[in-house]
């Protein structure tokens, strides 16, 4: 029930035991004004209540100070004897201790399963068994003393008043007691549970009136002077408490319910001692008294178990089961609170990658640790969402002008992360931050999307994205490309190469290019460079490479009648492309369909990424190559590991980057560079193939640097694969 930290240095210790021997001790006292002076016991005892709250705030170690404080009380302001005093100390104490650690043994068994069950628990213990025991042990006291037994009227009393006490008066002095041990480390999660049932009704316009009628009701009650008026007024009181208990929290009903018990019972008492006896109508009081009371707490449970209820369907439908982390609607709900935030996105690919033997129990052990660990570590970081179709970890800031700080202490506080499983442990691998700023107005889901879109950043801990509506513009290029594939809208054209070095072939070289032809009604024609990042988005490279593989066979078996018109057909195929098992098979099995001699084809692998499976990539060109087909490396010079790749794959022709071309009439860097990759093609018996040869200069100064074969605007331009095929064949 609480959460307390413990008084460790000497002056708390002091303080905490001098507090609770003065609280019993001023309750003692309070206890009198509800005495009953003929009868000589009290309907409502404020000292049983106190008690009782300060075992179950401190259990046995304060068993002491209340048993010193009772004995003080009757030895020396009531004048009993020692031995009376004593025996009072020990029978006043005894029950509220006891049913007391009766009710946190029982709450520590529930704790975590329902607030329902431990307020029922309350009830029955404190609220019930207490006071019942409390006479019958008053009962046999009598019974073993030879005293006359008991009346009736006074066991009722005691019971319905102990009940009083303990259903509102003790749960009340447990608030006072919180608010006063609030800066001693204490707290409880029932306040803060009915600050949560509280916080939805705060501004609604049923709990505004609730709150205002009670408070007109109660000045008019305490004001009027005529008994029959004020007790009405006062069960009309109750009657909105019990409406309220629950649907607007526990502690202010309660604390309102408290206020009119005492109120009802404060006038009853007057009356009772100016009269000198007790009526029925005062029994009758205690019994609607107690079961208003008890009603109260029967429809705040039912309430608790509505709320418990709801809360748990959304904890259902807003926390994932095996991380923890909560969904994008809850993000949504806490950044509508926000006037300006910053969003934070973890991309987590890059470790989970590495990763992958961990599998799905594995990875979500991850995300749950690392969660946990920032919401403890970092006190910005009030929960952790998990963003969908996404490996990664959502949270947001609040956008002032230590937000670079907070991001700072955030990335150094990942770096320093491990994740714990089995004997083992690692840390994050590239931990990156990707951040946008967002108002209440601004689209989460958007930039959420853009977030979880962004690359894998290298070299960067934050890395600020501006926002955009990428959202709207990935889906039309999705579409886009989707309506080129069902239309088959693709357009193969071709670039002639240029022999300059070695035997003079009648054939001719060309590397196939792909264009795009739209049909009507489509946008304009898109460029390569606007249409290849967009495949490599949406990983269609594979796709492609086939396409091209398959129409390029086609139109060859459609138009070539002699292969000695063609001495190399190059054609495009990607990393990814390289690493599918099946990709050799597929194009000997093309080959085979269209009686296409391999031999007359060259595969050109583009080195404007690495390979993904290199081991895979190297068996695939092999199979290739024992086919019949040639194996070139595109992009040379510029790409991941060159030279590297020389060492390891199987290769025939190298590509020298045209940045190394371009310039070359005016670079004398760029003339030694194009010297020195010529010398280590020729002499591990490679041809090349120089890129961006625009002008017979550059013609001339690539055959120099015995260049096996040149490629540009300045050898031929682009043109359509079918024409060419059909001209060559009729030269």
């Amino acid at each position: 029930m609480f959460r307390s930290k413990k008084a460790n240095k000497p002056y708390q210790q002091i303080l905490v035991y001098l507090l609770v021997f003065l609280s019993v001790l001023i309750s003692l006292f309070l206890t009198r004004l509800f005495s009953i002076e003929h009868e000589s016991f009290s309907i409502m005892s404020i000292a049983s209540a106190v008690m009782v709250v300060v075992f179950i705030f401190f259990k046995w170690r304060i068993v002491y100070a209340v048993g010193l404080s009772v004995f003080s009380y009757y030895c020396l302001f009531v004048g009993k004897e020692i031995n009376v005093a004593f025996a009072m100390a020990i029978f006043t104490t005894i029950f509220p201790f006891l049913f007391s650690h009766l009710f946190i043994r029982l709450y520590q068994q529930y704790e975590n399963k329902s607030y329902s069950i431990v307020i029922s628990l309350y009830f029955v213990v404190i609220g019930v068994l207490l006071p019942l025991s409390t006479y019958v042990t008053a009962m046999i006291i009598s019974f073993f003393a030879g005293s006359e037994p008991l009346a009736f009227n006074f066991m009722a009393y005691s019971i319905l008043g102990g009940m009083l006490t303990q259903l509102s008066l003790t749960p009340s002095v447990l608030v006072l007691f919180l608010l006063v041990f609030t800066k001693l480390g204490y707290k409880s999660k029932y306040l803060e549970y009915s600050s949560e049932i509280r916080q939805s009704k705060n501004t609604d316009p049923s709990y505004l009136l609730w709150l205002s009628t009670f408070i007109i009701i109660t000045v008019v009650a305490i004001s009027y002077h005529n008994a029959l008026v004020s007790y009405s007024l006062c069960f009309v009181l109750l009657i909105l408490v019990i409406l309220g208990f629950g649907r607007f929290g526990l502690v202010q009903p309660l604390m309102m319910a408290t206020f009119v018990t005492l109120v009802m019972l404060t006038a009853s008492l007057e009356r009772a001692n100016t009269m000198g006896m007790l009526d029925e109508q005062f029994y009758g009081l205690l019994v609607v008294l107690a079961v208003m009371l008890s009603l109260c707490y029967a429809i705040a449970l039912s309430v608790i178990k509505n709320f418990e209820l709801l809360r748990q369907q959304i904890k259902l439908e807003r926390i994932d089961p095996y991380t923890e982390l909560f969904n994008i609607k809850q993000l949504e709900e806490d950044l509508s609170e926000q006037q300006q935030a910053v969003i934070v996105y973890l991309d987590l690919m890059p470790t989970m990658s590495k990763l992958s033997e961990l599998g799905y129990q594995g990875k979500a052990q991850l995300i749950f640790q690392l969660n946990n660990y920032l919401t403890v570590k970092n006190k910005n970081v009030f929960r952790c969402y998990r963003p969908p179709f996404s490996i990664g970890i959502l949270g947001f800031a609040i956008s002032d002008e230590n937000i670079d700080s907070k991001l700072n202490v955030l990335v150094s506080q990942l770096k320093r992360f491990q994740f714990y499983w089995g004997d083992t442990s690692v840390s994050l691998v590239s931990p990156t931050l990707h951040c946008a700023k967002i108002t209440q107005e601004g689209d989460i889901s958007a930039v959420v999307s853009q977030l979880c879109g962004q690359p894998s950043a290298l070299n960067t801990s934050i890395h600020w994205v501006e926002e955009q509506a990428p959202l709207v513009s990935k889906v039309d290029m999705l579409e886009y490309i989707q309506n080129v594939f069902k239309n088959n809208l693709f357009e193969l054209n071709c670039q002639p190469y240029l022999k300059l070095n070695g035997k003079k072939e009648k054939g001719h070289s060309f590397e196939v290019l792909l264009r795009i032809n739209p049909q009507d009604g489509m946008t304009q024609v898109v460029t390569p460079a606007e249409f290849f990042p967009m495949i490599n988005l949406f990983e269609l490279e594979s796709e492609l490479d086939r396409w091209v593989v398959t129409h390029t066979f086609k139109l060859l078996n459609e138009h070539i009648t002699d292969w000695k018109h063609i001495e190399k057909c190059a054609i495009n195929l990607t990393a990814k492309s390289l690493s599918s098992p099946t990709l050799a098979k597929d194009i000997i099995q093309l080959a085979e369909r269209y009686t296409i001699p391999l031999k007359r084809i060259c595969f050109e692998i583009t080195e404007s990424s690495a390979l993904q499976s290199e081991e895979q990539a190297i068996e695939t060109i092999q199979l290739l190559r024992r086919a019949g087909s040639k194996i070139a490396l595109d992009d040379f010079g510029t790409g991941y590991a060159s030279f590297s790749y020389l060492r390891r794959l199987p290769l025939d022709i190298l590509k020298i980057d045209g940045e190394f071309i371009r310039d070359l009439p005016v670079s004398e860097t760029d003339r030694l560079i194009v010297e020195s990759l010529s010398n280590v093609a020729k002499d591990i018996g490679l041809e090349t193939v120089a890129e961006f040869v625009e002008t017979e200069e550059h013609i001339n100064l690539v055959k120099l640097h015995d260049i096996t074969y040149a490629q540009g605007y300045g050898v031929a331009k682009p043109r359509p694969l079918k024409a060419f095929l059909i001209e060559i064949m009729r030269k």
